[in-house]
């Protein structure tokens, strides 16, 4: 198909070096050229003369910004770089201008800057009227989607989710497509993160070509890019709550890799690991995750969101894998970390981990406040249901854990969350899953029935205290002589205690001891 009239107009601007022209083309038709031609507005941008650059200083920002665009696949910068340009003159001069070193301070991973100077350009926005807003409007929702991306990178999630929202509407209103498909998209998987999937499956369904192969302007042109990708991960992580794989493995091959949508990696590194727990890809996955977190600079893979969501991608790998230790250690990175919710993931992992290490007491004590909270979604009310169920199963309250299991299913079935039922060990689906089956699609029982919980239920040991003393000594690897010595006792007593030890530990030998050790590290407490 040929060129539109606008486009023939900035090939001729372009080629006469009518550079007033060619700005006040850019200006008009800069959505249709993002969403249609990246390829004529990178040739033109690219063209500007030095001294017009000068006379308009949001272009150099405008500049930066076009050339990291992934257009056709070709080689860009590593990470965005703002670029000094004139001192601003304008509103929209210094609203570029903010945006763009907010969007440099974010790929340098300082965070706390980043969101600063998006704060100072709201204020700045916000005071100005109606009337001078007017004339930029067409673009703002470009450079709202940048503060909504830094505000959401930077852990600001409900600011974040209200400029998306934002966002969307002035997106919306100029029929900025691309905008549109991002902002909904984001909001989308930020939804399904916090485990709400109505919501995350209307903002879904609000994308442009919802219920089609989602396309945003010619295929050559859009095939990779990177406003499919958010959109594209929620997908793939609510299949994955329904244990539907190969949809979820299909979705996040859709969306564009972490080569051209460099900022993204932690989201999909998240999806990718929720995606392998649950299909028993876990080994495989931790040592993928290691390799990506390698290719991070350290203040991009601990800070913000990008450094809950590895984190929390990694802890949740090892308690799948049973290595209730490394999982422990690993959630203590996030001590001090908050999320704007009464019962968050963090708290619920450190519960499970209890459980697994045989406080079931001290499970219930992370998670029952919980259930009498709201605003909390269905995915962490079912995982509360389902955590109280186990621990109250491991105290041998067999009844109310009866109970609350009974609760959570209702949810499981309607809220397609069947990936919270392979925390259980198979010994406790086998006990609270028998009477509920019929409640849940017979795909969803296969899955649960092949793959349960890589974690066993603590053994039921009782040492006594002095025995504590000498298994601790035990798993040092230090000899009966050292532990008489250090305990001063006899080494008889002490081989008397060790044989006690391994009777019931169920073991022959110190090895033995030292296996059981690291999968019931309560014992040694």
């Amino acid at each position: 198909m040929g060129d539109s009239s606008f486009e023939e107009e900035l090939r001729a601007a372009l080629s006469e070096q009518a550079w007033s022209a060619a700005i006040d083309s850019l200006a008009t038709h800069w959505v249709a050229l993002t969403q249609t031609n990246q390829a004529l507005l990178l040739e033109v941008i690219n063209a500007l003369p030095a001294e017009v650059l000068a006379d308009n200083p949001r272009l150099v920002a405008a500049k930066t910004y076009v050339n990291y665009l992934p257009v056709s696949g070709d080689r860009r910068p590593l990470r965005f770089q703002h670029r000094v340009a004139p001192v601003p003159r304008g509103l929209l001069d210094i609203l570029v201008d903010l945006t763009s070193r907010s969007v440099s301070s974010r790929f340098q991973g300082n965070m706390a800057e980043a969101v600063a100077l998006v704060r100072e350009a709201h204020v700045m926005i916000a005071d100005v009227s109606d009337e001078a807003i007017a004339s930029i409007r067409p673009v703002l929702p470009d450079i709202r989607l940048q503060w909504a991306i830094t505000l959401e990178l930077g852990g600001e999630l409900i600011d974040a989710n209200r400029a998306y929202e934002r966002t969307f509407d002035e997106a919306l209103t100029f029929d900025n497509e691309r905008i549109v498909t991002e902002a909904a998209g984001s909001l989308a998987l930020n939804y399904a993160l916090s485990g709400n999937r109505g919501v995350a499956e209307q903002w879904l369904s609000r994308q442009p070509g919802a219920g089609r192969e989602t396309r945003v302007g010619p295929a050559e042109a859009t095939a990779v890019d990177t406003v499919l990708t958010a959109g594209a991960l929620a997908r793939a992580l609510l299949a994955v709550n329904d244990l539907r794989f190969e949809d979820a493995q299909e979705a996040l091959d859709a969306a564009p890799s972490a080569d051209i949508d460099r900022e993204s990696w932690a989201f999909r590194l998240f999806v990718e690991s929720a995606l392998a727990r649950a299909s028993g890809q876990t080994q495989q996955q931790l040592a993928r995750v290691g390799a990506t977190l390698s290719t991070q600079p350290e203040r991009l893979r601990s800070s913000g969101l990008n450094g809950w969501l590895s984190t929390m991608a990694v802890a949740e790998l090892q308690l799948a894998l049973g290595d209730i230790g490394s999982a422990t250690q690993t959630m203590s990175q996030l001590d001090g970390v908050t999320l704007p919710a009464a019962i968050d993931p963090v708290r619920l992992v450190r519960a499970w981990a209890a459980l697994r290490q045989g406080d079931a007491r001290g499970a219930l004590v992370l998670a029952a406040p919980g259930l009498s909270q709201t605003l909390i979604s269905p995915r962490i009310t079912v995982e509360l249901l389902v955590l109280v169920a186990a621990a109250k199963l491991e105290l041998g309250q067999i009844e109310e854990a009866r109970g609350h299991f009974a609760a959570a299913i209702d949810l499981v079935a309607s809220e397609k969350l069947g990936i919270v039922l392979l925390r259980l060990t198979a010994s406790e689906q086998a006990t609270l899953l028998s009477k509920h089956r019929p409640a849940l699609e017979p795909r969803m029982l296969r899955e649960l029935d092949s793959r349960t919980s890589a974690v066993t239920a603590p053994p039921a040991v009782h040492l006594s205290e002095r025995e504590r003393v000498v298994f601790r000594h035990l798993v040092q690897r230090r000899s009966v002589a050292a532990i008489a010595a250090a305990e001063h006792l006899s080494p008889n007593t002490i081989k008397t205690q060790l044989k006690s030890i391994y009777r019931k530990l169920d073991v022959n030998d110190r090895d033995g001891a030292i296996r059981v050790a690291t999968t019931a590290p309560h014992l040694l407490a």
